[in-house]
């Protein structure tokens, strides 16, 4: 009898680890603000042109410049070793295009609007400044901006100034990704062998052979296009070391010229480079303590390859997918 009760108890255990799985509707009910968020449609960026000459003006003007050439301000190289916040050569606007009004390019232009939020990697309510920060340490592979700072400020004076007239907890179209085919994430795992392939022709001839980038020449002046792997790029605690999250950012962006109406990469290609450019044969710098991420195992990302897990999936295949079984969609 007490053999057939642990039998039943550790049947139990496995069907509870089954089904805590990431939960697409309970990271939804988390983020729920209490009011049905208004659509912003048909968004443009406001004239700089009418960014006053104050000392507001200055900050905005300042956290622009901040973003577009971020390595040329708080960059590794900057002479002034006080200043040298970031800890690789990019930029924000390698990934936040255009100063952050692309759209479908993780823009900002609903940024100011929608903090505070719940956020998941931390599994709490996180600020403005939590979120830049967030991108310090793991994109720019440095460390946090004073939050009573200089820079801090015209960063958050920037998105205040580019979200004006958007209403609070409004949802912005094109202010957040757009997503590759969940089916096909579903039904099969990326493909780095496909993807090498994708890279060989369309990416190498920007972001070279091997992965480097092109360095523009003198201290603290960044890349004209940056590097995909290797010690001077995001670490592995960024989004774009995730798999999905990189697709999803890929397919309305690259390669140069590409948008969301006009796509150059299938669903396919955009996933399975992903794959190909954070696969582990590729180098990149290591966030510590990587896994503090996303405490509560319900919401954690899909693609994190770093457990702990809820569900009876391996690292491998949080990874790269199949998502079957790792991901819970939302009712609907």
């Amino acid at each position: 009898m007490q053999v057939m009760s642990k039998m039943v108890l550790v049947f139990g255990v496995l069907s509870l680890v089954s089904l805590g799985a990431f939960d697409v509707g309970e990271l939804a009910k988390r983020g729920d603000k209490g009011f049905k968020p208004v659509v912003v449609k048909d968004w443009s960026a406001p004239d700089e042109k009418t960014i006053p000459n104050t000392m507001f003006g200055d900050y905005v003007r300042y956290g622009k410049a901040l973003i577009q050439e971020t390595y040329k301000y708080i960059g590794p190289e900057v002479a002034d070793k006080k200043m040298r916040y970031a800890g690789n050569n990019l930029a924000c606007n390698n990934c936040h295009s255009e100063a952050g009004t692309k759209k479908y390019s993780a823009g900002f232009m609903g940024t100011f609007a929608n903090f505070p939020q719940y956020r998941n990697r931390e599994d709490t309510i996180g600020t403005i400044e939590n979120r830049i920060n967030g991108c310090m340490q793991r994109s720019m592979n440095g460390k946090p901006l004073p939050e009573s700072g200089k820079e801090m400020k015209a960063m958050v004076a920037y998105m205040y100034w580019l979200g004006q007239g958007v209403p609070i907890g409004a949802k912005v179209e094109g202010s957040s990704l757009p997503k590759v085919n969940r089916k096909m994430i579903m039904s099969r795992a990326a493909d780095p062998i496909a993807g090498e392939k994708v890279y060989k022709e369309n990416c190498a001839s920007c972001h070279g052979d091997n992965g480097q980038g092109v360095k523009r020449e003198g201290k603290a002046n960044g890349y004209e296009f940056p590097p995909l792997w290797g010690q001077d790029t995001y670490n592995t605690g960024a989004g774009m070391f995730r798999v999905i999250k990189a697709a999803d950012w890929i397919i309305a962006n690259m390669p140069l010229g590409a948008s969301n109406d006009a796509r150059i990469l299938t669903d396919a290609q955009a996933y399975d480079v992903a794959a190909y450019i954070n696969n582990y044969d590729k180098p990149h710098p290591i966030k510590a303590n990587k896994d503090k991420d996303f405490p509560d195992t319900v919401v954690k990302a899909a693609d994190s390859d770093i457990g702990p897990y809820s569900d009876d999936k391996n690292r491998h295949q949080h990874k790269f997918g199949p998502y079957q079984g790792i991901i819970i969609p939302a009712k609907k």
